[in-house]
């Protein structure tokens, strides 16, 4: 039995997105995560899908990212940062009908209250770089 019949052309191109999105993030020293998760959630069944949900992908990240960045930068790490965060890059996402961007961005948002330092500028342009990547 071929290893490609066992695990699939799907995860098999999931597995080499992955590698080499966490290369060059490692390349630009950014931290992968991000871009991992962002580079699992865009496979689609072909190139051109992947593309076009990351082009709709990219400006709703940006928006959870900027939300989580005002948000902590005017409550701290509390619950109420959280919360807004989650709400409004749902609502605007939604609102801008960015629906295929709106797990990512949330997910963005609420992972990046506990990675931010004291740059949140600095912090906002590396997760828009590590979403691009």
């Amino acid at each position: 039995m071929k290893v490609q019949t066992i695990i699939g052309n799907r995860v098999i191109k999931t597995g080499i997105a992955v590698f080499f999105t966490a290369l060059i993030c490692k390349w630009f020293n950014f931290p992968p995560t991000f871009a991992v998760i962002t580079a699992i959630v865009t496979i689609e069944p072909t190139v051109t899908d992947s593309i076009k949900k990351g082009l709709v992908r990219f400006p709703a990240s940006a928006i959870g990212a900027a939300y989580a960045v005002i948000f902590l930068a005017i409550f701290g790490n509390s619950p109420l940062t959280y919360m807004l965060a989650a709400i409004l890059t749902i609502f605007t996402c939604f609102r801008l009908n960015l629906h295929a961007g709106l797990l990512v961005a949330t997910l963005t948002a609420i992972a990046m209250i506990e990675l931010v330092d004291d740059s949140y500028f600095l912090s906002f342009l590396i997760r828009l770089a590590t979403t691009t990547i």
